[in-house]
């Protein structure tokens, strides 16, 4: 098993509902730790994926037709990629 399935796997309770973690999409990843996970989480991510691709992902979700990010997660970290993913 991968690092990165291992790294899902343990953080199974973002994704309670989903039977295999590891058939997650980026932005499904994305999605749940930036509205359940920790810090950290969002840092492991940040480290494994850059910025560049977090800022992508998340643009992506706030342009499309159903964005299930909450308000204060859209505002939290639409103002942490805007001051450190220029």
């Amino acid at each position: 098993m991968s690092k990165w399935h291992t790294w899902l796997k343990k953080r199974k309770a973002i994704w309670w509902w989903v039977p295999d973690t590891t058939k997650l999409r980026d932005k499904s990843v994305l999605e749940g730790v930036m509205n359940y996970g920790r810090w950290q989480d969002f840092l492991d991510l940040k480290q494994r994926w850059g910025l560049e691709k977090i800022k992508r992902l998340f643009t992506e979700m706030l342009g499309a037709r159903r964005c299930n990010l909450r308000p204060p997660t859209k505002i939290l970290y639409s103002e942490y990629l805007q001051r450190h993913a220029s």
